[in-house]
């Protein structure tokens, strides 16, 4: 991660769509892909509980006031305001949809490419080529910037869009969400196109210990959730937001969620951290150390927010402790 940012624009929802290009028939490979082949909402694993390693930070000690609670006041008051004027009215907080744009493979000469459910593929201008079979694995490759697949030679662009809320595997792994092929003259780039609160079920579990108190994970869950947001606004290049690796947030896919996670995204659904109307650039580490000499001790340990959940302080001082000053808002969709 980089210099501590404060990104401070309005929070709007920009819908990103991709018009791209098409075309014709050439080349056709098989390779085989792991079993079995199950649609992603099946994978969440039970953990065990750890403890903090030894080395974690110490959270203040009694003498020293606590860290503030850091509490919604813009978008939450709204909230609140509208459930008193008329109960019988009030609805559960839906967050809005957000597509965040990750490059998963990146400078390759091929991917196997396989669908857990049937898959629409189609060129870029969206015009349908084939169906995928459940479970049917191809090797895709990239040549003097077609992308070959199966009989078709396709300029450019093609799209991967699993049915019924299947996962699409590429190279090793599988993710939820659709895919974006882009040939650059022999190499591939590979783009998941995933919804922000299904792209945090993985990030929390591949940049923190699914097996870290609830606590920890859920403040790791708003800050990567800002952290992520803010990438929206200002994406890594023209294709793509953010990388799947340590340059922004790592992201491994379907193989790093857990009940925890599930849990820790769900429990702060659309939080974000906020500053003067804005979303910070919540930048974190494993270690304070590390806090200290990347970003100048301007953002959240990891070790440290496991110590803290383990004296019993919520995601919400947590958060209080490591980015002062900020509040957490809900994302509202934009009317």
């Amino acid at each position: 991660m980089r210099k501590i940012v404060w990104f401070l624009p309005a929070i709007a929802i920009p819908v990103v769509c991709l018009l791209l290009f098409s075309e014709q028939p050439s080349s056709e490979s098989e390779v085989p892909i792991p079993q079995p082949f199950l649609p992603p909402v099946t994978l969440r694993s039970q953990i065990a509980p750890v403890t903090p390693t030894a080395n974690a930070p110490h959270p203040p000690t009694s003498a020293k006031k606590p860290p503030q609670k850091v509490i919604a006041q813009k978008h939450l008051s709204k909230a609140k305001a509208r459930r008193k004027k008329n109960k019988t009215t009030a609805r559960p907080y839906t967050a809005p949809a957000i597509e965040i744009r990750v490059a998963v493979a990146q400078n390759v000469s091929s991917l196997a490419i396989a669908s857990s459910t049937k898959a629409n593929v189609t060129d870029g201008n969206r015009q349908s080529l084939e169906l995928l079979s459940p479970g049917q694995s191809f090797q895709i490759s990239a040549s003097d910037s077609n992308i070959l697949f199966q009989n078709w030679q396709v300029p450019s662009f093609l799209w991967i869009e699993p049915t019924e809320g299947g996962a699409v595997f590429v190279g090793n792994n599988w993710y939820r969400g659709k895919l974006l092929l882009i040939a650059q003259d022999n190499k591939l780039l590979a783009i998941n196109y995933v919804d922000l609160e299904q792209y945090l079920l993985s990030v929390v579990g591949s940049e923190m210990s699914a097996a870290a108190p609830i606590e920890a994970l859920k403040a790791q869950a708003v800050a990567a959730r800002s952290y992520a947001l803010v990438h929206t606004f200002r994406p890594a290049n023209q294709w793509f937001d953010v990388t799947s690796g340590e340059r922004h947030q790592a992201y491994k896919g379907i193989a790093t969620e857990y009940d925890t996670t599930h849990q820790a995204v769900t429990e702060t659904t659309g939080e974000v951290l906020s500053s003067q109307g804005g979303v910070v650039e919540s930048l974190y580490a494993a270690t304070q150390a590390i806090v200290d000499k990347a970003h100048k001790g301007a953002g959240m340990s990891q070790n440290g927010a496991y110590a803290y959940a383990n004296q019993g302080y919520d995601y919400r001082q947590i958060l209080g402790a490591y980015y002062p000053g900020v509040v957490i808002a809900l994302l509202e969709s934009k009317r």
